[in-house]
């Protein structure tokens, strides 16, 4: 009995060890207080840093006045002590597959042939407004989305389709879920840096997850497309979106409940130890 109460033990604090050293913790140090020590001011632009695998890193940041804390602007972008960006080997366990366009069915969803089979594909992480769904009928930028990827897609001399390791390959329609590649050019950046998508159900492991986050930050600087304020009905990515834009709030407020939670049954167990040691004593 003792000995599995030890052993208990040690699988109980290897737990917190793991949820502690292994995750992400999402907030970066100082991120309640806006003149935090811990934020650094750098050519106009501000880093906070935190620690992943037990390595320190950096993400540029802005101050939410609304929420009161620093928010991470694009957080599967990371860069050095110096400030300078991480870059990423994105050549890396490449493997894409060559089709041929069947029929364009909006911004963000095609018909191809792969393989002699006609396949539908939703494009992974970017989502282009509306234009033939029956309940919500055309959205503003929609027929520009549509138009300029059955343009981009007509007019391509070779057509890839790239799946993503860290995502389903399908999703809950059966349609492939990839990155979709004209003449070596990834559709979905071409579409978010002009305007005319949003990222959507992005997680930051996706392949390309920081080169769509930065191209997003510079169109809606730009005031390009979508974020024009021509239309008001774009989609909130904080409640719809796998992406992690409020820094990870959740994670690590999750991550510290298993830890309270672990301390606790360590002190019990513990307390329970104590107390039959002093009633063998007796």
């Amino acid at each position: 009995m003792k000995k599995f109460k030890n052993v208990l033990i040690v699988i109980v604090m290897l737990i917190c060890a793991y949820n502690v050293s292994f995750a992400h913790g999402g907030n970066i140090t100082g991120w309640k207080d806006k003149d935090s020590k811990y934020i650094t001011e750098h050519n106009g632009n501000y880093y906070g840093y935190h620690k992943q695998d037990g390595e320190r890193h950096y993400h540029q940041v802005k101050w939410d006045e609304e929420k009161q804390k620093w928010i991470i602007i694009a957080p599967a972008i990371y860069y050095d002590e110096n400030f300078n960006k991480i870059e990423i080997d994105y050549d890396e366990n490449t493997n894409k597959i060559e089709v041929e366009l069947d029929s364009v069915v909006d911004g963000d969803t095609e018909k191809f042939i792969m393989d002699g089979e006609k396949v539908t594909v939703r494009f992974l992480g970017i989502n282009t407004k509306e234009t033939v769904d029956p309940e919500i009928g055309e959205e503003a930028w929609g027929r520009e989305a549509s138009d300029f990827t059955k343009d981009k897609l007509k007019n391509a001399t070779k057509i890839e389709l790239e799946l993503d390791s860290s995502a389903d390959e399908k999703d809950k329609y059966d349609r492939y879920l990839a990155w979709v590649w004209i003449d070596d050019e990834l559709l979905q950046n071409l579409l978010v840096e002009n305007g005319l998508a949003e990222t959507y159900m992005l997680q930051n492991n996706y392949k390309y997850a920081g080169m769509l986050q930065e191209s997003e930050e510079t169109a809606k600087n730009n005031k390009l497309g979508i974020w024009s304020g021509e239309t008001g009905d774009i989609q909130n990515n904080e409640n719809e979106n796998q992406i992690i834009g409020d820094n990870q709030t959740e994670v690590e407020e999750n991550n510290l409940l298993y830890v309270i939670i672990s301390i606790i049954i360590i002190l019990i167990i513990s307390i329970f130890n104590i107390s039959q040691n002093k009633k063998k004593e007796k």
